[in-house]
C-alpha cells in the first residue's frame, strides 16, 4: 500500500527527527523518512507525546535542545522534523479528557488542532534557538495517522 505524504521542501541535509515512543508506528516512521531520501541521514530523538512531551516536562525539553546542539555539531543537522501522531496515549496521560479523542469528525479536527498547537510551539522555540545558536535550521511539523499516512502541519495564518 502506497502511503500518502504531503508536499513540502525536501530536507537539505541531515535531519533531527523528534517522534513519539508509540511502537505501533515505528515501521511507518522509517518508511516516511525513507520517502524523504533520508535513509541513514537522520537522528531520532524520542519523547512520549513528541512536542507535547517537551512542553510538559522541563527536563525532557532541556534534553531535546542539548541533543539538538550535539546533532548539529556532529552530524551537520540542517532540518528538524517534528512528527506527531493520532491516537497518542501520551496526550491522554498528560492532558486527560482534553487529550482523548474518538473517531468523530469534530474530534478528528480537534485532535489535529491540538497536535498542531504543540508542534508549532516547539517549532517556534527551535527557530529561536537556531537564531541564537548559529545553526541555521528549517523546521517541518507533521501528523501521522495510524495507517502511516502523514500530513503537514502549518502555522496558522495569523501567527
Amino acid at each position: 500500500m502506497r502511503q500518502n505524504y504531503p508536499e513540502y521542501p525536501a530536507a537539505r541535509g541531515n535531519v533531527l527527527l523528534l517522534s513519539c515512543m508509540d511502537l505501533r508506528l515505528l515501521d511507518d516512521i522509517v518508511r516516511f523518512m525513507e520517502h524523504d531520501n533520508l535513509t541513514n541521514r537522520y537522528d531520532q530523538f524520542i519523547l512520549a507525546g513528541a512536542a507535547l512531551g517537551s512542553a510538559m516536562n522541563e527536563h525532557w525539553n532541556t534534553a531535546f535542545f542539548e541533543h539538538l546542539a550535539v546533532a548539529c555539531q556532529l552530524h551537520g543537522v540542517r532540518d528538524v522534523y517534528i512528527l506527531e501522531h493520532r491516537n497518542c496515549g501520551a496526550y491522554q496521560v498528560f492532558l486527560g479528557d482534553a487529550g482523548t479523542f474518538d473517531d468523530s469528525h469534530q474530534h478528528h479536527d480537534n485532535e489535529r488542532c491540538l497536535h498542531n498547537q504543540y508542534a508549532q510551539q516547539l517549532a517556534a522555540k527551535i527557530r529561536d534557538w537556531s537564531q541564537t545558536s548559529g545553526y541555521v535550521l528549517q523546521v517541518q511539523c507533521f501528523l501521522m495517522d495510524l495507517r502511516g499516512n502523514v500530513e503537514l502541519l502549518q502555522a496558522a495564518e495569523s501567527e
